[in-house]
């Protein structure tokens, strides 16, 4: 079973081959959140360990069909806001053996989570980690922070370092390389193409000597919609 949230404003084209992968689980606007992000995945949900973490200002149409799955839910007590960091609770990354976020404002249950893993916790400044931060293979990230990769530095974690900017995010002057992208399986799925990045070429090779593939959204701008996360496990 493969569950992909995607905000409800991706490109179609791009949801329409999501469809053929698993279950699309589209995000709507939230009046939480401000002007530009307020359907973002990523600041709405963060999977690791196949337990999905949720605000609580989903709609109860989603969380009432992940419990029908069966799935592990736990809902935050944060409330999320407008205002950072209470935007940003769970818009962390998780990697194979790390785990990039400021410890004062990750949500409670998901610290807690992470500080009974195995995963070395990575506190950095950045709160919108996994907006600015692509993660490749569960080992690898493109970013364009420089304090991300300044902390990267400690760690065994390849980063390809980008250019900022070029990418669309309504309300904004320029969105972020995480919040275009997921991967599902080997493949990396852009809402956008990759050429109207000027960095396209070191992005593409980067993403294949992680042994990773690209699906892109040919002749549309790279535009932030707040990552593609997967949900994966066992058929129920």
């Amino acid at each position: 079973m493969r569950l992909i949230f995607i905000a409800d404003n991706a490109y179609p084209s791009l949801k329409k081959q999501l469809q053929s992968l698993g279950e699309i689980i589209e995000i709507p606007k939230s009046n939480h959140l401000y002007p530009g992000v307020e359907n973002h995945g990523d600041l709405h949900l963060h999977i690791i360990d196949q337990i999905i973490f949720i605000s609580r200002e989903l709609p109860n149409t989603i969380y009432n069909r992940l419990i029908h799955l069966g799935l592990e839910v736990r809902i935050i007590d944060e409330n999320l806001d407008a205002v950072y960091p209470k935007s940003a609770y769970l818009n962390a990354l998780s990697l194979n053996d790390y785990f990039l976020h400021p410890k004062t404002i990750t949500a409670y249950k998901l610290k807690r989570h992470i500080e009974s893993s195995s995963r070395q916790w990575v506190d950095i400044k950045q709160g919108y980690v996994r907006c600015v931060a692509l993660p490749i293979a569960g080992h690898a990230l493109i970013t364009a922070d420089e304090g991300i990769l300044k902390s990267c530095k400690s760690t065994t974690l390849d980063v390809l370092k980008i250019q900022p900017g070029y990418i669309k995010l309504e309300h904004h002057d320029y969105g972020f390389i995480g919040g275009t992208a997921g991967q599902i399986q080997d493949t990396l799925y852009f809402n956008g193409d990759l050429t109207t990045h000027p960095d396209h070429q070191a992005i593409k090779d980067f993403i294949q000597q992680q042994g990773c593939s690209i699906v892109q959204v040919k002749g549309l701008p790279l535009q932030d919609i707040g990552s593609i996360l997967v949900y994966e496990g066992e058929d129920l």
